[in-house]
């Protein structure tokens, strides 16, 4: 094992230690905190798989930021004043926003996003169902379906659009653009292909909807150059899958906002949430 190994582990040990303790005593709340953040939820429900809580973890959630922090709308986390702003996002448009989440929502009186692939809408079509059960990270040619052409993929249950209209009608939910067939844009370099994923995405959603739509969402958090570009033209600002809050809100990249994954245990959520978190390790790296 080498130095660097070693020091990440050690690391990686003292933070889930420190999350434990956080965890029990709440230590991280005696810390002056004005360090907003982004939550980044996918599925609200019981069926297992990357990115799924349960309904009952999640009015946990609620009940814990509204307890502790002002729930704002996303692009509140780019003020810096009035208290600690978390923001509720949520990829994908899955069933169960409509079925589990929109009700607490509502119960709770707090906004969020939702990020939609317009592709999926009404049905995950057959030929992408695979962008839902594999990474990009593990293939080249990940945007070309025909590499998992025969390949079994079970897509998961998606909003129809007479359900995403209802949604998007709710003044606590804003609907925003994740594409239209959620590829891995960091391979995408085409300004075309980019135009027709992204623009061309948010022009349907603002159609069928009838609302402004001007908020990203990066499918896997990945990007390229030209990808922040089309969007930096098209959208007022965007989130990625970077791990973090925003310590220096006046220094943050409004089309690279990084996120806190609401997936993990509870306690690491927590810990997540906090500046402090982020700041111990600013001082270890």
């Amino acid at each position: 094992m080498t130095d660097a190994s070693l020091t990440r582990r050690l690391a990686r040990a003292g933070f889930e230690a420190l999350a434990r303790l956080d965890g029990a005593t709440n230590v991280s709340h005696l810390y002056p905190d004005e360090a907003n953040a982004v939550l980044a939820y996918h599925a609200v429900g019981e069926p297992a798989g990357y990115g799924n809580i349960s309904t009952d973890r999640f009015r946990r959630d609620l009940d814990y930021i509204t307890e502790h922090f002002t729930v704002g709308d996303l692009p509140a986390v780019l003020d810096s004043y009035g208290g600690k702003r978390v923001a509720l996002t949520f990829d994908d448009a899955y069933d169960d926003f409509y079925e589990n989440v929109l009700p607490l929502l509502r119960e709770y009186n707090v906004p969020a996003t939702l990020f939609v692939p317009v592709e999926f809408v009404g049905g995950c079509p057959d030929d992408y169902a695979y962008r839902f059960a594999r990474s990009p990270i593990d293939h080249e040619s990940f945007n070309d379906p025909s590499l998992f052409d025969g390949e079994t993929v079970r897509g998961p249950s998606m909003m129809s659009w007479d359900r995403l209209n209802e949604v998007a009608a709710d003044p606590l939910v804003t609907v925003g653009t994740h594409t239209r067939t959620h590829p891995d844009l960091g391979r995408i370099h085409d300004r075309e292909t980019l135009e027709y994923e992204i623009v061309g995405a948010r022009d349907v959603l603002e159609e069928r909807l009838g609302v402004d739509v001007d908020r990203f969402c990066y499918p896997y958090g990945r990007y390229s150059g030209e990808a922040v570009s089309v969007v930096e033209e098209s959208h007022r600002l965007a989130v990625t899958s970077q791990h973090g809050v925003l310590i220096d809100i006046e220094a943050a990249d409004r089309y690279r906002l990084p996120r806190v994954r609401a997936h993990k245990e509870e306690q690491y959520v927590r810990w997540d949430l906090s500046g402090l978190r982020w700041e111990l390790t600013e001082l270890v790296s």
